[in-house]
């Protein structure tokens, strides 16, 4: 199994004042959100696309060159984040200014300090 199996696509849900970043598997056409302590299944998304990434440990919230998708109701700015939980890599949202990644799990939203941000490198055509 790849590293890229390991999740489809990543999106931004958009709700309300906020636009999360999460997983969202091909196969069920929702994306799944972590939010207050839950996982919530929303429908309306937008898939990323990057021409390069790689993953960097992220241990400050400050990782230059990480991938924003978005920000929450007050404006904090969202990264693309992942966690390694249970054996498997999950993608989540880094909120730096707690310097942590809540992802979603079994239903509910769980949140870990030691994670990794998702750098992008854009190319010039």
């Amino acid at each position: 199994m790849t590293e890229m199996s390991l999740f489809r696509w990543v999106d931004c849900c958009i709700t309300d004042d906020n636009v999360p970043s999460t997983a969202l598997p091909v196969e069920h056409k929702i994306a799944h959100l972590p939010h207050n302590g839950k996982t919530h299944c929303v429908h309306n998304y937008q898939i990323l696309c990057l021409n390069h990434f790689k993953w960097v440990s992220d241990h400050d919230g400050r990782v230059q060159g990480a991938v924003k998708t978005g920000s929450n109701k007050n404006g904090v700015p969202l990264f693309l984040g992942r966690v390694f939980h249970e054996g498997s890599w999950i993608v989540g949202m880094i909120n730096p200014r707690y310097d942590t990644c809540f992802y979603p799990y079994k239903g509910k939203s769980l949140e870990a300090n030691k994670h990794e941000a998702l750098v992008g490198h854009f190319y010039e055509e």
